[in-house]
């Protein structure tokens, strides 16, 4: 079963999120299977939650 935004380690940074996608394509060749572009939709989501998370209001 693939994680899920819910399952992941809260605090990840953006960057381990990156190495993460870069890896799972790298490994690919650039062609995800199904349960590879689940795993990818989740990484998406993760990496769009920290995005948010590391912005900081304006004054």
């Amino acid at each position: 079963m693939s994680p899920t935004p819910d399952d992941c380690a809260p605090g990840r940074s953006l960057a381990q999120i990156n190495a993460d996608i870069r890896c799972l394509f790298a490994r690919a060749e650039g062609r995800l299977s199904d349960t590879e572009r689940i795993r990818h939709a989740a990484l998406l989501q993760e990496w769009a939650t920290a995005v948010r998370a590391s912005v900081v209001p304006a004054a």
